[in-house]
């Protein structure tokens, strides 16, 4: 229901300033054509009510997404920042291209995006975000691509705290058909301690993750 409430409100941000339109306000028609996602759930322990996680387009690259994170409403004071992270997310313009929120099994937030609209190799990457020491912290990262044009692909999940990681990469033998396993790996490599905060389009594309395409090596 809150999503297709959401629907509603871009709908009116998008309108022409006739009818029910006009009823927004100047800072409401401002932002909202710029809302992607937004989810309520409970990231910081010991606190009242659950944080709004806001993903907006961000105002001055629109193929880029920023990620907010808010107080409760109901809290003092309302709505406080806790997490503004600009640019931290692909946002296309097309369908197969917007960033998403869901929560994971163990409460933290997922930052998915994706570029799965066109081309040959679609590609879909995870954050997932957790709220450690009083900040919150890039804490897993997945990432996965395939070949639309002679199959194959390669898919890696990190933990980032722990530095387990498993990874995966294939082809299609063009000859038979058959599945060919270039890599099937579990490890642990170093942990890495990165605050979302500062993530930007900075954010590293861990060394498992590398290695996977490495093997896959299509290009």
């Amino acid at each position: 229901m809150f999503r297709r409430l959401l629907g509603l409100a871009l709908g009116l941000g998008c309108m022409p300033a006739t009818g029910m339109a006009q009823e927004l306000t100047a800072g409401e028609a401002a932002v909202l054509p710029r809302l992607i996602d937004s989810v309520c759930i409970d990231l910081v322990e010991d606190s009242n009510g659950c944080e709004q996680v806001i993903v907006l387009a961000n105002a001055a690259s629109p193929d880029r997404a920023d990620l907010m994170i808010l107080r409760d409403w109901r809290t003092e004071p309302a709505s406080e920042p806790l997490l503004i992270a600009r640019n931290i997310a692909f946002n296309g313009a097309m369908w197969g291209m917007a960033p998403e929120l869901d929560v994971a099994e163990n409460g933290s937030l997922l930052l998915s995006s994706q570029q799965s609209g066109i081309g040959r190799f679609p590609w879909f990457q995870t954050y997932t975000i957790a709220y450690r020491d009083d900040r919150f912290v890039l804490a897993g990262f997945s990432y996965s691509t395939y070949d639309r044009a002679m199959g194959g692909g390669m898919n890696c999940d990190v933990n980032l705290l722990t530095g387990d990681y498993q990874v995966n990469a294939w082809s299609i033998d063009p000859e038979t058909e058959d599945e060919v396993v270039a890599l099937e790996e579990t490890g642990q490599s170093d942990p890495l301690d990165l605050d979302v905060a500062t993530l930007g389009t900075n954010a590293p594309f861990p060394a498992a993750c590398e290695m996977g395409m490495a093997a896959w090596d299509v290009f």
